[in-house]
């Protein structure tokens, strides 16, 4: 018998393994795996905005609304052509001063007397005025009416000369300003410079802060007082707006 179950247990084993590789065999082969497929994804931008034209017109009214309702403001007036005549002999190159709304002045001022250079200064505190004597430094009480700057009122003059631009249009530049160009009668300029010459014009261009409106600078072409010479260029710079600014009378 021992030598019958020997092959026996022989064929088995080999059956078991012809078995388990008949089922190997006939088992599917696994598909075989695919990419996974790629998404574009397309940004999408919003278009650009297109800027709203500025109108001259508005912007001059707007800005000046804001320019009469300042409080304070530093101003600097100087001539890049002549100089502007204020008496007989006395002609002012130069100004600069604080303006407080809405009665207060302090003004700085040189120019020339009969050919010597002079400096002097003004100080206005509602219907008060005191100037320095050009010859001897010493301060002077003077009446409103004859100080030789008695006309001059910032404020006043360029809070209105802003509704006074004829034909006013864009210049090309941008940035911090925009700049306006145009026509003024010399009339507007009268709280400024005094007496102006009647029923003309002079060529005027304004930079008014992109942001707040305040007008930076005015530049006037032109002719505007009788007694000075033609092709007079005016420059007027402003900053400092609604600062702490104290004017005090002199001691």
């Amino acid at each position: 018998m021992s030598l019958l179950v020997k092959p026996l247990a022989t064929l088995a084993i080999l059956l078991l393994v012809a078995a388990a590789a008949s089922c190997s065999s006939s088992r599917p082969a696994s598909a075989p795996e695919l990419p996974a497929p790629s998404l574009t994804v397309t940004p999408v931008t919003s278009p650009t905005p297109t800027p709203t034209p500025v109108n001259p017109r508005v912007l001059l009214r707007e800005s000046g609304a804001i320019m009469e309702a300042l409080r304070s403001f530093h101003f600097r007036l100087d001539h890049r052509r002549g100089g502007t005549p204020l008496l007989p002999g006395l002609l002012i190159q130069e100004a600069e001063g604080d303006v407080i709304s809405p009665d207060q002045i302090s003004t700085d001022f040189s120019g020339s007397f009969g050919g010597f250079a002079v400096k002097s200064r003004l100080i206005t505190i509602g219907d008060k005025s005191y100037m320095t004597n050009p010859l001897t430094g010493q301060w002077e009480d003077v009446l409103t009416d004859v100080s030789p700057l008695g006309f001059f009122n910032p404020r006043q003059g360029i809070a209105s000369m802003m509704s006074h631009v004829k034909s006013p249009t864009l210049l090309p530049g941008g940035g911090d300003s925009i700049r306006v160009q145009g026509r003024m009668p010399t009339e507007a300029l009268a709280p400024l410079l005094g007496a102006t010459v009647k029923g003309t014009t002079v060529a005027v261009e304004l930079a008014i802060d992109a942001n707040e409106l305040y007008l930076l600078e005015a530049v006037f072409d032109g002719r505007v007082t009788p007694t000075e010479i033609d092709g007079v260029i005016r420059v007027i710079r402003l900053s400092r707006f609604n600062e702490p600014i104290t004017i005090e009378p002199p001691p």
